[in-house]
């Protein structure tokens, strides 16, 4: 044991001396010396009926002084934080796991991260004795919740509504970064030593609290401590919703459900578009069976889906893990696709956007186009740009060019005269099925290419069209005017025209399963983002860069679904047979002195007051 920095025989000494110090004041304070006055049987008999029934008087000063200095020694040692065990020297670097498995509990309902946080809370208080501490929280992106600190307080903040992300965690990861951490301050404290950097002994440890088995090669000492025990868990793998192609407003909706147990199980699945019950079914499974589910709704607007399982029943046994309890999906609505065309009147671009009943195009002209902001143009699904480029500042995530101005968004390094396609990306979805050889060009720009585009159209070494794709969006640029060339006479330019916009907008029906947690989210400017619950979520740079809890998300005025199904499986046990082998039921050593404090304080009061209550 420890004190204040103090070793116990230093501790043990400093309180010798100073009660020895406070006794012999004590001691030799003068004593007043009794004066005989009048009425001398009146005072005895007075001073006989004072006289304390279960103490000698000469005593109580004396107890009254043991009591004072048990009370100033306690208080003493309550402000010193004395904690059990001998502490480790430098720095102690702890992991937690916080992985989809840690959110299982066992037959007592205590979850496997409550367990870990109650023995990090342990360590830190023996860790803090004679060294530093930092937590690294291992999700699934690790994340330091505790800075370097020597004050075991600090530990509350940090460890407050610890949760558990829905996918799985990188363990490698958090225990590279905790032993960056170990290696890097032994050597600012070999270099405060004046000591070589190289070889610098390792000052510290890492503890890796979790429930997988890991063998990880570190520099600094690792030790891992198990947490876990062995659940029954059943779970959705799969859920998604798609149009029906041949029936307009249907949509079909597959489920698959898995019992990850040797037990039977029984539940109820229920599956809901907003308050319209789309599934609700009795399921039985035998032991490490699957079973798919479908279902169909109708709406011509967005389908929000979720899907629960309910009243969960495996015979001998509990479902341990809820998290793969719960999946949601989205099914978009048959909006058509919204436009802006900006041209001085190019007859041809509007004939071939109206000649597409799923398109809904307002077209303005070049001169309008200053006043549009991001937000205006948020509501547009393309913008498809003729002899104009968008304003500095303003972006859009799909974009359609033709016969571009040099700026920002592409650079134009010269002009072709009357040049001939000589490649062609015919594996790009935008030509997909279209041929070139004999089309016919007047003019047209030379694109200045950059690093990741794909090029479309090329003549010899020269970029006639290209599409570029980025973390913000989509561009597809043509080089050439339509008064310039031949295309736009042939079925092949209202083609290229509607494949350049669906790829653009990504209009096209995607995976109908939910995406991974994990994944990140563009934000446009202006969008407000909103979580599963409803509360809204803080951006930055534009992005939310990881998504960790599974759910519905509103990005603006869309919908996306994240699902942790794909990450559902069986759950690991852990070799702890559900408890900590390190595990301590005492309380702080902080706290016990507390308590004897009270308990001294409440006989000095008995003490003072000769026994008596009134």
């Amino acid at each position: 044991m420890s004190f204040a920095a103090f070793p116990l025989w230093a501790v043990l000494s400093a309180m010798g001396a100073v009660s020895v110090l406070v006794i012999g004041v004590y001691l030799l304070r003068r004593t007043p010396r009794p004066m005989i006055v009048s009425n001398v049987d009146f005072w005895l008999r007075a001073a006989q009926q004072a006289k304390p029934r279960l103490l000698a008087s000469f005593r109580i000063p004396l107890l009254a002084l043991l009591v004072s200095l048990l009370v100033a020694l306690a208080m003493v040692a309550l402000m010193g934080d004395p904690r059990f065990g001998a502490g480790v020297r430098g720095t102690t670097v702890i992991v937690i796991d916080t992985g989809r498995s840690m959110g299982a509990s066992g037959e007592d309902e205590e979850r496997r991260v409550d367990r870990a946080v109650a023995e990090v809370r342990r360590w830190v208080e023996r860790s803090t004795i004679a060294g530093e501490v930092a937590i690294v929280r291992a999700g699934m992106r690790p994340s330091v919740i505790l800075p370097i600190t020597e004050h075991a307080g600090d530990l509350e903040a940090a460890l407050t509504r610890l949760e558990t992300d829905d996918g799985p965690s990188d363990v490698r990861a958090a225990v590279a970064l905790a032993d960056s951490i170990v290696i890097e301050r032994s050597r600012i404290a070999a270099a405060e030593a004046g000591m070589a950097i190289n070889g610098t002994p390792i000052l510290g440890q890492i503890l890796l609290v979790t429930d997988r088995d890991v063998d990880l090669a570190t520099e600094a000492p690792l030790v891992t401590l198990p947490v876990g025990n062995e659940v029954d868990t059943l779970a959705i793998t799969a859920f998604s919703g798609r149009r029906v192609p041949d029936a307009v407003g249907e949509y079909a909706v597959r489920l698959e459900l898995e019992n990850f147990s040797s037990r039977t199980a029984r539940t109820r699945v229920h599956v809901v578009d907003g308050e319209v019950d789309l599934l609700n079914e009795r399921v039985t499974l035998p032991p490490h069976a699957t079973q798919v589910l479908e279902a169909g709704g109708f709406s011509a607007h967005r389908a929000e889906l979720v899907a629960e399982l309910e009243t969960i029943g495996i015979d001998g046994g509990h479902d341990g893990f809820a998290g793969d309890d719960r999946a949601v999906a989205v099914v978009e609505a048959l909006d058509a696709t919204r436009v802006l065309l900006v041209t001085e009147g190019d007859r041809y671009l509007e004939a071939a956007l109206g000649s597409h009943p799923g398109l809904d195009v307002q077209i303005i002209e070049p001169s309008g186009i200053a006043s549009l902001t991001s937000s205006t143009l948020s509501r547009f699904h393309a913008v498809v740009l003729d002899h104009a480029s968008l304003p500095s500042g303003v972006e859009h995530r799909a974009v359609v060019m033709f016969a571009p101005l040099n700026g920002r968004e592409v650079g134009v390094t010269g002009t072709l005269t009357r040049p001939r396609v000589t490649g062609t990306l015919a594996s790009h979805p935008v030509l997909e099925g279209l041929r070139f050889e004999d089309v016919g060009f007047d003019r047209a720009s030379i694109l200045s290419e950059r690093a990741g585009d794909q090029v479309l159209l090329r003549s010899r070494e020269s970029v006639m069209g290209l599409a570029r794709e980025t973390r913000r969006g989509r561009l597809v640029v043509f080089g050439f005017a339509t008064a310039d060339t031949d295309l736009v006479r042939r079925e092949t330019f209202p083609l290229l025209v509607h494949d350049a916009l669906r790829w653009a907008a990504d209009r096209g029906e995607g995976s109908p399963l939910a995406r991974p947690v994990g994944q990140g989210v563009l934000v446009e400017a202006g969008e407000e983002v909103t979580g599963p619950d409803g509360e809204p979520l803080d951006v930055r740079g534009g992005e939310i860069p990881e998504i960790t809890r599974a759910g519905l998300y509103h990005v603006g005025e869309r919908a996306l679904a994240f699902g942790a199904t794909r990450h559902a499986g069986p759950l690991r046990s852990g070799s702890t047979g559900g408890r900590f082998v390190a595990e301590s039921q005492l309380p702080p050593l902080a706290v016990i002195v507390a308590a004897l404090l009270i308990a001294v304080m409440m006989l000095e009061w008995l003490f003072l007051h000769r026994g008596r209550l009134e």
